[in-house]
């Protein structure tokens, strides 16, 4: 086998190990336990059969190889998964003592159509009375929305994301 030929390998077979290693983990996290235990066979298999082959080679060259293509593996899965997930609902608890900001805020939902809730809070010190708005942002497009909106306004919001 030429040398060039059996780098490719390599960095293939490190693709595909570091690609599978990182789906198990996201397959544990998604509670796919025969998935995950599946991809981590699989994974340590061509993990051992790389190492046994850069063991018995004396070539940098190929250890090089072996890592760049760790790196591709793991962004390779990365990017696979969040091409193929489903939209997620990110949660927004939305607070400021500014009730004008508020109201055009929750019009602005509103006008989106993005689920929300708005109910009456107040400062920590509870001297000013101040809104909470949870905004339920089912899709990318509605949290970009969100985004935008805080960023573009000229007020401080005090923001927490919760993915549920």
């Amino acid at each position: 086998m030429t040398t060039f030929t059996h780098l490719a390998v390599l960095f293939i077979a490190k693709m595909l190990d570091n690609a599978l290693g990182t789906a198990k983990t996201i397959l544990v996290q998604r509670n796919r336990c025969l998935l995950a235990s599946t991809a981590l066979a699989v994974s340590n298999y061509i993990y051992f059969c790389i190492t046994k082959n850069i063991v018995t080679t004396d070539n940098d060259l190929a250890i090089i190889v072996v890592s760049i293509a760790s790196g591709v593996g793991c962004g390779l899965a990365v990017a696979l998964n969040n091409r193929l997930s489903k939209e997620r609902t990110f949660v927004n608890v939305i607070m400021s003592d500014n009730l004008e900001t508020m109201h055009q805020f929750r019009d602005f939902l509103a006008e989106h159509h993005i689920t929300n809730v708005a109910t009456d809070s107040y400062t920590r010190d509870w001297s000013v009375k101040a809104i909470a708005i949870i905004a339920y942002a089912e899709t990318k497009e509605e949290s970009m929305l969100i985004n935008r909106y805080i960023e573009n306004s000229p007020l401080k919001f005090k923001r927490v994301i919760q993915k549920a």
